[in-house]
């Protein structure tokens, strides 16, 4: 479907991508190949995906949503790809923009419902305190 929002992570040069199919892709470049790898990311959106940022040290991105969510997405290095963990905060709309403060932990966003809001977008194990 629809590609709706695209970020480039210049120190690692990886491409995170998102649509409205649900769906998010973390795009590697492979030298060899000279081409670009997808890795599907498990988002577990009921919406299209709307805007895709990185976090400034590029070890996380967040995902925000028309089901009324921000996903915050880091690599599982268990699993070994790319996991979602969703904000639990109520959000009354269709999450349009987000951007991260410069510490990697808080995220604004605003939605249709002309509101602007702050989150915190702390994941254990992959922010420090």
């Amino acid at each position: 479907m629809i590609v709706t929002s695209i970020d480039w992570a210049p120190r690692t040069n990886r491409i995170v991508s998102c649509s409205q199919d649900k769906n998010a892709y973390v795009w590697n470049f492979e030298a060899q190949s000279a081409s670009w790898k997808p890795t599907l990311v498990h988002l577990r959106l009921e919406r299209a995906a709307t805007f895709v940022r990185w976090s400034h040290n590029e070890e996380k991105f967040a995902v925000a949503s028309g089901s009324r969510s921000i996903a915050v997405c880091y690599f599982g290095e268990d699993n070994d790809w790319w996991v979602s963990k969703h904000l639990k905060k109520p959000i009354a709309s269709t999450v349009l923009s987000l951007s991260w403060h410069p510490n990697d932990v808080l995220i604004a966003c605003g939605g249709t419902d002309m509101k602007a809001r702050v989150f915190s977008g702390f994941i254990k194990g992959v922010d420090s305190k």
